[in-house]
């Protein structure tokens, strides 16, 4: 028997590994470490701005992220209508929140896994972000591997609460990949979500 392997097959899997962690300059990187480092010491001044840059050039070399691929392209309509869409979560799940501290009920909470259709690191920093900034749910963990999300969600009393939320997570990343992302990511998603509909609904965890 023959081993099927070839150099060309050996360079592709080695490509459709992780990202590799390369030691470069990041400016951009360096300066937002540095703005976050001046709000920790909560005092602006020469002194802590000199010393968040070279924190951040620190951390940028010692420790390296992962280079995220990114092919899309931005579109203003859509990019309006994912802010759009944000704030109005934003608001409604506020809202909500209060009724829920000022209420007599106790809330039910959970922690739910979702798989998201994209297999991108860029989407999935996106959508985390997102549903992390509306209150209700925070996103505990990311699995680069897998593009999950596990969220910590404190009101899921009420009967479908969960995949209901589920949907919404998904809801996310759908416009976020439909305001930034290539034809191609596109019309992935949309065979994800056929498949995910021949499938049918997926059971409910917590």
């Amino acid at each position: 028997m023959t081993n099927a392997s070839t150099p060309d097959a050996a360079e592709s899997a080695r490509s459709a590994g992780p990202p590799e962690r390369r030691r470069q300059f990041q400016p951009r990187a360096i300066v937002a470490i540095a703005v976050v480092w001046m709000l920790l010491w909560d005092q602006l001044s020469w002194g802590n701005l000199v010393n968040g840059l070279l924190v951040g050039l620190f951390v940028t070399l010692a420790f390296p992220l992962p280079s995220i691929q990114y092919a899309g392209s931005f579109r203003p309509l859509r990019y309006a209508m994912l802010i759009g869409r944000f704030l109005l979560d934003l608001v409604a799940s506020s809202w909500q929140v209060t009724r829920l501290a000022l209420g007599p009920r106790t809330p039910r909470n959970a922690v739910i896994e979702v798989a998201l259709r994209s297999r991108s690191d860029f989407y999935l920093t996106i959508t985390a972000e997102l549903v992390t900034l509306v209150p209700g749910s925070v996103v505990i963990e990311a699995r680069r591997s897998t593009s999950t999300l596990y969220l910590h969600l404190i009101d899921v009393g009420r009967p479908g609460a969960i995949e209901s939320q589920r949907r919404d997570v998904l809801a996310v990343e759908e416009r976020v990949v439909r305001a930034l992302g290539s034809r191609a990511e596109i019309a992935a998603l949309e065979q994800a979500k056929r498949s995910d509909r021949r499938a049918g609904p997926a059971g409910e965890g917590s």
